[in-house]
């Protein structure tokens, strides 16, 4: 299967909250003028980011972080504006999460 390209790869899961990410959010951002590759080749090098896609609505991209406590968020959100290019940021922590996509975030501590 693997030859056949059924099988694409192998995972690993990492428990955040042993790493001391504790705080896991959603933060979707807007792109100000920039390049776009730029951006998610520096996304692709932060380690809070466990998911980022590129959607459709009133954000460019919607960012799933796993973060050290409310401070690592701050600091990431902060780093998004000052030094990623982005023009707004929405945050939302997430409280639990539930149903079949559960498995693909860091587990809550």
């Amino acid at each position: 299967m693997e030859r056949d390209g059924v099988i694409e790869g192998y995972r690993l899961e990492v428990n955040g909250a042993a790493l001391g990410r504790t705080v896991r959010a959603v933060v979707d951002v807007s792109l100000g003028p920039g390049d776009v590759d730029e951006f998610e080749a520096r996304l692709a090098q932060r380690d809070e980011v466990t998911f980022a896609a590129y959607v459709t609505g009133t954000a460019d991209y919607s960012i799933n972080v796993a973060c050290e406590g409310a401070a690592g968020l701050d600091a990431f959100v902060r780093w998004l504006r000052a030094e990623a290019g982005v023009a707004s940021t929405e945050t939302k922590l997430l409280l639990r999460v539930v149903g079949e996509d559960a498995q693909h975030l860091p587990p809550t501590s």
